[in-house]
């Protein structure tokens, strides 16, 4: 039997996307997943598409930007289920944009929306995962360990949670689980095409996915389901592809060979 049976998984960002994908992975696992997310139909198309796969599953619509509501939704999940046993922070947006065309404004809102979204849920689940014993999953990127042209405020966002979730290990409960996701570009149906409008000087190498970084797009699915096994062996850490920890380990020894290897390999900046 699944360990995951009867489990209650909470996927914020759960609507589509890498975090639907999320959900069905645990939900194919046996758990009861729980969806968060701003637009009610999106988030009543994907519990329809869940239950068509018979997994169970739930939706509250829930603007993470909005701590009140994480407060009610978090507490709403104790009422009625009694039990969380594993949070995925999955909300998050991207951008392609020069260095000197962000404004300051730029950084605050990605902070909000990839960082300060992922810190205030986590807080508030704290005590719920404590219970259990269960799993704290933020979901980073590969710009949580490196930068790349054309990225600047999403890559200082993914930084910052990347700290928060180490921050996490180190201090959180001893029987939460903690794990960083650090996913290269996933698979989508609109690749390419969505940073289009973002800069005014971006190459278009850099609208690419990944923004022109020479990894492939990864499947959302396998994704999902090293996430779920992630979770299972208590991983610390998950970069995928994983041999890019090579690079990073490069550049923790040595920042400015890290910035030449990326240099030689980065679209080109003006």
């Amino acid at each position: 039997m699944s360990q995951w049976r009867e489990k209650r998984v909470l996927v914020t960002g759960g609507s589509q996307g890498l975090g639907f994908s999320i959900a069905r992975a645990f939900g194919k696992q046996g758990a009861k997943v729980i969806l968060w997310a701003r637009d009610s139909e999106r988030l009543r198309t994907a519990v329809q598409r869940l239950h068509e796969d018979q997994i169970e599953a739930s939706y509250e619509t829930v603007d993470v930007l909005d701590a009140t509501a994480v407060n009610e939704g978090m507490q709403a999940i104790e009422k009625h289920y009694g039990r969380l046993d594993v949070l995925v922070n999955a909300v998050g947006k991207s951008t392609r944009i020069p260095l000197g065309e962000a404004s300051l404004e730029t950084y605050q809102e990605f902070m909000r929306l990839n960082f300060e979204t992922a810190v205030q849920c986590s807080l508030t689940a704290m005590p719920l995962l404590e219970k259990t014993g269960g799993h704290l999953v933020n979901i980073g990127s590969l710009s949580s360990k490196t930068a790349w042209p054309y990225m600047a405020p999403y890559t200082a966002s993914k930084f910052a949670l990347a700290g928060f979730t180490q921050q996490c290990r180190l201090e959180g409960p001893s029987n939460v689980h903690t794990m960083l996701v650090c996913p290269g570009p996933i698979r989508r149906t609109d690749a390419g095409s969505r940073y289009a409008r973002d800069g005014s000087n971006v190459p278009q190498s850099a609208a690419k996915p990944g923004a022109g970084a020479p990894v492939k797009g990864l499947s959302p699915e396998r994704v999902a389901n090293l996430i779920v096994r992630g979770c299972q062996r208590r991983t610390a850490e998950l970069i995928l592809p994983a041999w890019l920890r090579c690079l990073f380990s490069v550049s923790a020894c040595s920042a400015s060979l890290g910035d030449w290897i990326l240099k030689r390999v980065a679209p080109q900046t003006k």
